[in-house]
């Protein structure tokens, strides 16, 4: 019995010193700090990734980030922001040296950075999309006081939304001349609405639960079905935030 606790004992105190000596090893102090600006504007909330690993953080409200005990080695860090192009830079974690970066981020003004999931059902970036992705945000629907999707469409290239029949006043948004039921409308990328509900449905979705709209001109049936004849409107809704 006394063997069995000795025994015991050993095995516990060696795991404790390679319990200690592995936290040593994890702590190289290369560290990296800096700031994110914008036209001489600290930018607040901005992601910092390490490329290729789950290592990363988010500048706080004066711009300002940092990130210890880097793996040693040459790694590239991204600086990502909500209307801001992405910007990589290349760097050297050293061992008990903390590196500063200062980094300057563009605006996106045209939205070519964002990303957009209904050229090819995968997320990627709207400049790498291999199809025209026109998109609509949020923000765009409040700048045009849009109630509901039907007013929002017509602000964007290419559509036309317009009321027929005098009896019953529907609405249908023609894409590339083509009438209402040749255009598949999706919700969060499912085909939910059939084609006669695309053109009674496009009044009965506020505005208020539109995260953006992704819209695909022409021929699109390889992916969407056979109704995406004029081409495809792609309703992204937003998130609750609450139960």
């Amino acid at each position: 019995m006394k063997h069995t606790l000795l025994l015991a004992l050993f095995v516990f105190v060696s795991a404790t010193l390679l319990a200690e000596d592995a936290a040593k090893e994890t702590k190289t102090k290369a560290d990296i700090s800096g700031h994110v600006l914008s036209n001489g504007v600290h930018l607040p909330f901005v992601h910092v990734l390490i490329k290729g690993t789950t290592i990363g953080t988010v500048s706080d409200e004066s711009g300002h980030f940092q990130l210890k005990n880097l793996p040693i080695g040459d790694h590239t860090v991204i600086f990502s922001a909500l209307g801001y192009k992405s910007h990589e830079t290349d760097i050297e974690a050293v061992p008990r040296k903390n590196l500063e970066l200062h980094i300057s981020l563009e605006e996106d003004l045209l939205g070519l950075d964002e990303v957009v999931i209904t050229g090819n059902r995968n997320e990627e970036k709207r400049i790498e999309s291999t199809v025209i992705i026109n998109t609509l945000n949020a923000k765009t629907f409040n700048v045009t006081q849009s109630c509901d999707l039907k007013e929002g469409l017509n602000y964007s290239p290419g559509l036309r939304t317009e009321n027929n029949c005098g009896n019953c006043g529907f609405s249908q948004v023609r894409m590339n001349g083509m009438e209402g039921p040749y255009s598949q409308i999706l919700i969060n990328s499912r085909p939910i609405f059939s084609g006669l509900a695309g053109v009674y449905g496009l009044e009965l979705i506020p505005s208020n639960m539109i995260e953006r709209v992704e819209i695909i001109r022409g021929g699109g049936s390889a992916l969407y079905g056979s109704n995406a004849i004029a081409g495809t409107i792609n309703l992204i809704l937003k998130d609750p935030v609450n139960n």
